[in-house]
């Protein structure tokens, strides 16, 4: 039974093991697409492994105060890399700018700020971050927020 035990253990992918806080963060945001600056029009966030394993992000999900996307695809994040996450229609068009997966109801980002959580499949918190409209670094965006939500 231990050599059984033993085994399982040493067979389990280190994806498989437990993760810790911070070791995927969300380290961008695309919550208001228009006016398009560069970019398809679409929202999405761009998830980083920040650890030094392969992580499988199977099951995982990202929300707000309102709710929270379908379950993550099968798929591992390296170490040191990225992937964007948006819908299922916008997941072709970004593709162009790196990896990307898309989840079922994908949270829909507000302009002015929000605060997205990310959570591994057991539901445990991993990421969360607040974010305002003040962080673009965009006047054409900064004008056009400041205008649409007068």
């Amino acid at each position: 039974m231990k050599t059984l035990i033993l085994l399982s253990f040493l067979l389990t992918p280190v994806c498989m093991l437990s993760q810790n806080r911070y070791d995927i963060v969300i380290d961008e945001i695309m919550a208001d697409p228009t006016p398009q600056v560069g970019l398809p029009a679409n929202e999405w966030i761009e998830l980083k492994n920040s650890s030094s394993v392969a992580i499988n992000l199977q099951n995982w999900r990202i929300g707000d105060a309102t709710g929270q996307s379908g379950p993550m695809p099968n798929f591992t994040l390296q170490p040191d890399s990225f992937v964007i996450v948006c819908t299922g229609s916008a997941a072709a068009a970004m593709s162009a700018y790196g990896t990307t997966i898309a989840v079922t109801s994908f949270p829909s980002l507000d302009n002015d700020g929000d605060q997205l959580f990310l959570k591994t499949a057991a539901g445990r918190t991993i990421h969360a971050v607040a974010y305002t409209s003040g962080w673009y670094n965009n006047e054409v965006k900064r004008w056009w927020l400041d205008i649409g939500n007068d």
